[in-house]
């Protein structure tokens, strides 16, 4: 028998590839429903969608995933699996064991994954990194959820017994099983959690940037410069920022997902928001400035009316007095046009929020995204009013030793919004 060989996800689309687009192609292509296909395109992380192929036949998947936009690399397997390679039964029981199945022992991870279950109930420790600081059946060390991981490798033994069996179609289906890979729950309407999850959000966004602070930190620092550097362009600079913003804001959150699975965040992670839907990022960016612009031409008209009122009409506006006008632009109408400009930024705000990671990872339109992003904020009005005072005070106390605890601060914020998205999108 040849080679054997494994399609492999990268997680990545090609440049200029539209992840809505992409979807539907794969859809199409391989005869999936769209909720299967949104959940193999949102991989954030290498997978494998397809195992114990010859040579010939995995090309051609790779040609047919590639025609989609998807990037995709071939692996040579290094010895076939199968069911009948596996045992559960105690090795005092097992007949005819030879030195053969010593790849399969505990180097491997599938079986390490079904030998370790029992043991996860007397002894917690990691399946993954052997870690023993488990929190909410979570590995605080390499963010893996145990149950699922587990859950995961299972169903690789089992997709690779019925790799046997597979039809002669070269462009079949990828098997049910490999979804359950890439779904770490399931997108959900937005879940309204405790006001205490806003602390824990920023927790756990402390935890995604002590994996690699110095990624983070460079990031960070790339971005901030880069944005400087454009805002020093009049007009076009700013106008640039605000509409890359979700762009960059989207690989961030990328960077973030593959910490969640046991990946490394990486300072490339910062553009990684170029490979795909970029056109619905930008869209994002596009609306929140048309949102900005009415709101600012609302406050204008409603300032300049309270100022008129103030000074006594039209005509005192025509020879008006210094005092009066004085009076009129005193502190009391600042403070109300600044309260009326807040209160009308916060719902554009909520709707901008999850919008980058519900379009980069759920492959969402913009428009979509940013209704259930205002409706995830909505739900969770408290648990962001906590998180909004901590995130003032930790952005305060950054700043006074020469903003250098923003280095800290503004990774930790950065990430917390992906942990507040996971946790109020997904069960």
């Amino acid at each position: 028998m040849g080679d054997r060989y494994r399609v492999i996800y990268t997680g990545q689309l090609r440049l200029g590839t539209e992840k809505s687009e992409a979807i539907e192609n794969f859809r199409q292509r391989f005869k999936v429903s769209e909720e299967k296909a949104r959940k193999v395109l949102a991989a954030s992380r290498e997978i494998t969608l397809k195992k114990e192929l010859d040579k010939e036949r995995a090309e051609k998947y790779r040609q047919a995933l590639e025609s989609i936009g998807m990037i995709v690399r071939l692996e040579p397997m290094e010895k076939k699996l199968g069911l009948d390679d596996l045992s559960l039964l105690p090795k005092a029981e097992a007949e005819d064991e030879t030195e053969e199945a010593a790849p399969y022992s505990a180097d491997s991870p599938t079986v390490a994954s079904l030998d370790k279950a029992p043991e996860l109930a007397a002894t917690p420790t990691c399946p993954k990194c052997g870690s023993e600081t488990i929190e909410n059946e979570t590995c605080q060390s390499c963010g893996i959820v145990i149950p699922k991981y587990l859950a995961r490798q299972a169903a690789e033994v089992e997709q690779a017994g019925a790799g046997s069996s597979e039809t002669k179609d070269p462009y079949a289906a990828p098997q049910a099983e490999l979804v359950g890979e890439v779904e770490r729950g399931e997108l959900a309407d937005p879940i309204t959690r405790p006001i205490g999850n806003g602390w824990k959000w920023i927790t756990r966004g402390f935890w995604h940037f002590k994996q690699n602070p110095l990624a983070w930190i460079i990031a960070v620092v790339v971005w901030v410069v880069l944005s400087v550097g454009l805002s020093l362009v009049p007009f076009v600079g700013s106008l640039v920022i605000t509409l890359l913003s979700p762009v960059i804001l989207a690989g961030l959150m990328l960077g973030s997902a593959a910490q969640e699975h046991g990946d490394d965040f990486e300072i490339s992670h910062l553009f990684s928001g170029f490979s795909s839907s970029v056109g619905q990022l930008v869209l994002v960016g596009l609306l929140y400035l048309i949102g900005f612009f009415l709101i600012m031409v609302v406050v204008g008209m409603v300032s300049g009316g309270v100022l008129v009122g103030m000074m006594g009409g039209m005509d005192a506006m025509q020879n008006p007095d210094p005092s009066t006008m004085q009076s009129a632009m005193g502190v009391g109408s600042i403070l109300l046009i600044s309260l009326m400009a807040l209160g009308l930024s916060i719902p554009l705000m909520m709707a901008y929020w999850f919008a980058p990671a519900l379009i980069s990872m759920e492959g969402m339109s913009a428009l979509s995204a940013m209704k259930l992003s205002f409706s995830g904020c909505l739900k969770n009005i408290l648990p962001f009013l906590l998180y909004g005072i901590v995130g003032i005070v930790l952005f305060f106390v950054g700043a006074i030793p020469v903003g250098l605890g923003l280095l800290v601060v503004m990774p930790v914020m950065t990430a917390s919004m992906y942990t507040s998205y996971r946790d109020i999108y997904y069960a």
